[in-house]
């Protein structure tokens, strides 16, 4: 039977988590009160205290909410989950929404033990049905896997056209999630590396790059495209629509 261990949730980023007893999943924004959630794709994190044990056995002073993860499971190979698995836990319904994550600078852990799990062993979720969550509860894992869709632009791009890119591919594609990644100048913060990232670790089968400024084209020039469809690539088994108007979202 897998359980949630522990709960955790703080009042800003960037620091460690306390424990609580219990709170409230919110539909579409994650737990009550804690500075992760948010109309993104990550407002759920999970880590197994099994996990937390490899750090202790490094000799790490470290207990559930240090890794700044918000629910830490008991008995679940939370590794062995694919993006779009749904999870129930009380009256709650979860999508898994990524697994693992880009860490762009090294956490104090990390400095600590020269290693961190929550970059490879934690994952994600979006919140599709809120409700009442306990210390003790029983998670349970459906059968069912829905499709996800990511967005790769700019934080203009996000910031002037986020809102409608998400309408319109909801409404083209009816995904699970949308995801949002970044390009930026950060480690892992590049093109390339989150296309591999998306195609091979979260295999997201919808990705769209939208690019109004035209500077990403080149680095999709090495991947196959269909002749009648010269903006439609193929990596990995996902699909890449690379757009740079809101009226080509049309063509995908």
């Amino acid at each position: 039977m897998y359980k949630i261990k522990a709960i955790s949730i703080s009042d800003r980023k960037g620091i460690r988590k306390k424990n609580i007893e219990s709170t409230k999943l919110i539909a579409n924004f994650g737990l009550e009160d804690d500075a992760h959630a948010g109309k993104w794709h990550r407002q759920v994190s999970f880590l197994a205290e099994e996990s937390i044990e490899t750090m202790r056995a490094k000799g790490l002073d470290v207990v559930a909410g240090n890794f700044a993860e918000n629910i830490t499971t008991e008995g679940l190979d939370l590794t062995s989950l694919r993006v779009g698995t749904h999870l129930m836990i009380g009256r709650s319904e979860l999508v898994i929404s990524q697994l693992g994550k880009i860490c762009h600078a090294r956490c104090a852990i990390y400095h600590q033990a020269g290693d961190c799990v929550m970059p490879r062993e934690g994952i994600f979720g979006v919140v599709l049905e809120g409700g009442d969550i306990r210390v003790g509860d029983n998670i349970e894992i459906q059968d069912k896997v829905s499709e996800a869709a990511a967005i790769i632009g700019s934080k203009e791009t996000e910031e002037n056209f986020g809102d409608e890119l998400r309408r319109l591919i909801t409404e083209k594609c009816k995904p699970a999630f949308i995801r949002f990644d970044t390009i930026s100048d950060k480690e892992g913060g590049s093109l390339s590396a989150i296309l591999l990232d998306l195609t091979t670790t979260q295999r997201i089968k919808n990705i769209i790059i939208f690019d109004p400024s035209g500077s990403l084209g080149l680095t999709l020039a090495s991947l196959p495209c269909q002749q009648e469809r010269p903006n439609h690539f193929e990596m990995n088994g996902s699909t890449i629509d690379y757009c740079r108007t809101i009226n080509e979202l049309d063509k995908i």
